[in-house]
């Protein structure tokens, strides 16, 4: 016989599973952003198959297809993972370190699974589970660890809301998992779980289907590649004017070669506030984070310095300080993110092209 519980349990669970799928059929059907929002959409749908799964009342329903069910549900903190990384990173690229989880998580189920309920298979249950935890602390640092950096007002209030409600929430429900291993929960949790869900969904559909169409980047423009797309520059309203002509004299004076510059000093020298200088950068120059806004200068100089025969004794790191960098790597990545070389690439090619030039000469 349903209890009240039960009722209200299947209630939460299906308004959790039914605005989930909901998001990711939105989601994936938008064109703006579409890698991300593609991403968004199988976290959103691998969370509405997750709340129905972790269910006993619903989970029989599944029949044959809840082995399939299980591993769209495995896979929903490493979705989460990818949306939360290609949306705060405009520079996101894949690596084998971001697919494995992919193969890892499925794998250690699968031993849990051939191994029973032994000593061993609840090993790697807490080892699964241990991953999910860490995916989700990865995740609350990826959204605020260049949260300063970020020129999008909206995409930097979503920064904070997902990393001190999504993912803490997100570690919450694992670490009761984990503790589920050792210990029998309180059946009462069950509807918590649920509610908590709902509550979330609620929060992230309400957030990413607002209109706010700088969260996701602007829309594709045609015959316009993705380097370029990512920063189409606005007209400068004439109000604007006077605190662009100072930030381009600036500019032009080298204060993007300091090391450490901020978007609060560098507001501070062109004396305006924070929030106006991160709106001119953004709105009219077209640069999401300020980051690219100095590297486009910054990269720049460094091609002059790398193809000129009188630096050519000058190591990388050297040219990488000399041009604000706090060490080699960020220069490496802000360069090649660029040229689609590394500074040392580029200039072995520059150096070759000036040796066939000047033997043609000769």
């Amino acid at each position: 016989m349903i209890e009240e519980k039960d009722i209200l349990e299947l209630v939460l669970r299906g308004g959790a599973a039914g605005i989930s799928f909901l998001l990711a059929i939105v989601l994936a059907t938008r064109t703006s952003g579409a890698r991300t929002r593609v991403l968004g959409a199988l976290f959103s749908f691998s969370i509405g198959v997750y709340v129905l799964l972790s269910s006993e009342m619903i989970e029989p329903l599944f029949g044959v297809f809840r082995l399939p069910a299980v591993f769209i549900a495995i896979w929903g903190t490493v979705f989460f993972w990818w949306f939360a990384a290609s949306f705060f990173d405009d520079d996101f690229r894949w690596r084998w370190w971001r697919i494995a989880p992919v193969f890892i998580l499925p794998a250690l189920f699968l031993l849990r699974y051939w191994l029973g309920d032994g000593a061993t298979g609840r090993t790697f249950t807490l080892i699964h589970l241990l991953m999910n935890a860490a995916l989700f602390a990865d995740i609350i640092r990826i959204a605020i660890v260049n949260i300063s950096d970020d020129l999008i007002d909206p995409r930097r209030r979503f920064r904070v809301a997902l990393a001190l409600v999504v993912a803490v929430a997100g570690i919450g429900i694992a670490t009761a998992e984990i503790l589920e291993t050792v210990y029998k929960l309180p059946a009462y949790l069950e509807l918590f779980h649920a509610a908590i869900i709902l509550a979330l969904n609620l929060f992230f559909a309400g957030w990413l289907l607002a209109p706010k169409g700088a969260l996701f980047g602007p829309a594709v423009v045609q015959g316009v590649d993705a380097q370029t797309e990512s920063r189409i520059s606005k007209p400068i309203p004439i109000s604007n004017q006077p605190e662009y002509q100072r930030l381009m004299r600036l500019m032009d004076e080298g204060v993007y070669l300091e090391d450490g510059l901020t978007v609060a000093r560098l507001a501070e020298k062109v004396g305006v506030p924070e929030h106006h200088l991160r709106a001119l950068i953004n709105g009219a120059l077209g640069f999401r984070n300020f980051s690219s806004f100095l590297n486009e200068r910054r990269v720049e100089d460094a091609k002059k310095a790398l193809t000129d025969p009188t630096q050519s004794r000058k190591q990388v790191l050297q040219i990488a300080l000399e041009l604000g960098y706090g060490s080699i790597a960020p220069f490496n990545r802000a360069f090649k993110n660029a040229t689609g070389q590394t500074p040392s690439e580029f200039r072995k090619t520059a150096q070759g092209n000036h040796a066939s030039q000047s033997s043609d000469q000769n």
